[in-house]
């Protein structure tokens, strides 16, 4: 990682704004459609959720179901929240090490401040789990804690992180890899029928409007002469 101190590192693109407007739309018109309970959206999350069922079963989460389930297993137990929490803790440090100060400081707000965020709409929404849900599966639905987290993680470090790594060849391996976890993260919630689809997008499309509004900040917030 090139260690510069410069915080002209932090990418700074035009489209912040309008990106953070339409996942911003997405998560308040997926919230309004789980608070309200529509009909429509519920049963197209149901049959997502029997679909699921009649490919994969009831799933349980350990090692002993196929590659598929040891995979399935390994995301969703090191990649939930704490996890998450404890990840991006390490990536702030390295980055504050490596003279990124203020980069390492943004993106362990970004994610800490947009975690408790997802706590909070949890406790004010309090939408149950699908039905068979696993038991460690406890507490409430929307958004996905898994999704919300990983999500924040995940894109901070494609779109702000990775541009720091000078070897091309590297920034696109490791950006592949990362992006592949996401969506194995996200497959795990519907997988073992932890969440319903509306949970999972709702956790994607707030995350990634918290991001893009911090992102969209960051040059007000740390660039300032």
């Amino acid at each position: 990682m090139n260690a510069r101190k410069n915080s002209s590192d932090f990418p700074v693109r035009r489209w912040y704004g309008d990106a953070f407007g339409i996942s911003g739309a997405v998560f308040l018109l997926t919230l309004l459609l789980v608070i309200f309970n529509v009909k429509v959206f519920v049963n197209f999350e149901d049959n997502i959720t029997a679909t699921f069922q009649s490919m994969f079963g009831l799933p349980k989460m350990d090692y002993s179901g196929g590659l598929l389930n040891d995979i399935m297993t390994f995301v969703a137990s090191y990649f939930d929240t704490k996890p998450i929490i404890a990840i991006t803790i390490v990536v702030g440090i390295v980055l504050i090490l490596r003279r990124q100060i203020k980069i390492g400081i943004w993106l362990m707000y970004v994610v800490a401040s947009g975690g408790i965020i997802g706590l909070v709409l949890k406790a004010l929404i309090k939408r149950p789990r699908p039905l068979h849900h696993l038991p460690i599966d406890n507490g409430y639905s929307f958004p996905s804690g898994h999704s919300l987290a990983s999500t924040l993680l995940i894109w901070a470090i494609i779109f702000v992180v990775l541009p720091l790594i000078k070897k091309e060849n590297v920034r696109r391996i490791v950006g592949w890899l990362l992006v592949l976890l996401w969506v194995l993260i996200l497959f795990s919630r519907l997988y073992f029928a932890a969440h319903h689809f509306g949970d999972v997008l709702g956790g994607v499309s707030f995350s990634l409007a918290w991001l893009w509004l911090n992102m969209a900040l960051y040059p007000k917030i740390f660039m300032r002469n």
